[in-house]
């Protein structure tokens, strides 16, 4: 089994922020059939899948092809006081993230790529993990752009389905429900209000 994670963060509304990851997770030997029905989703033009680029026709055929792979979605938030910055958060949802897929024999992830210096970061960040805080040695991340892995695309679009809830649009999630098997809050994250 492997992982593909992807992040985002947005308002809560009266001064609060979730930061939310989520992991795709499907057998190796799978990935590739589903890439081939996942790139069939791209407007012309367009390089990769993004949820927040798709108009609601796009996202239900993207919710509808997703909920028909049926991947596992693993998905863990940090609710906070809004901030603007978000690493030490994103390293708390990165750790639970971590230690629930272990749990799952998930030990392969790849990330989304962002800067150099932030995917040094979380390399940095998983190393401390396994000497310190004894995450399994055999997890391993890598990071890649997200026009050249469509697996990244499925954690984007359950996480901008998520934040549709919040804006009033259940019916995205509604589909995508059944295949997110974890959707957990870090221990610190504070009380929504």
């Amino acid at each position: 089994m492997a992982g593909f994670v992807d992040e985002s963060s947005a308002p809560r509304g009266e001064g609060q922020r979730e930061y939310l990851i989520c992991a795709a997770i499907a057998p190796m030997a799978e990935t590739e059939a589903i890439r081939e029905r996942l790139r069939p989703l791209l407007r012309p033009g367009q390089r990769k899948l993004h949820w927040t680029d798709a108009g609601s026709a796009d996202r239900r055929k993207i919710v509808e092809t997703i909920a028909a792979l049926e991947p596992m979605n693993v998905v863990v938030t940090h609710l906070s006081e809004a901030q603007r910055k978000e690493e030490r958060f994103r390293r708390k949802c990165l750790e639970l993230l971590y230690f629930e897929l272990v749990g799952t024999e998930v030990f392969d992830l790849t990330l989304e790529c962002r800067t150099r210096a932030q995917d040094k970061n979380d390399r940095a960040h998983i190393v401390a993990l396994q000497g310190s805080h004894g995450l399994d040695r055999r997890m391993r991340i890598a990071h890649v752009r997200g026009e050249a892995e469509p697996m990244l695309w499925i954690a984007d679009a359950v996480l901008g389905a998520i934040n549709d809830v919040h804006r009033g649009e259940p019916g995205y999630l509604r589909v995508l429900e059944h295949t997110i098997v974890l959707n957990e809050r870090t221990t610190s994250s504070v009380a929504p209000r």
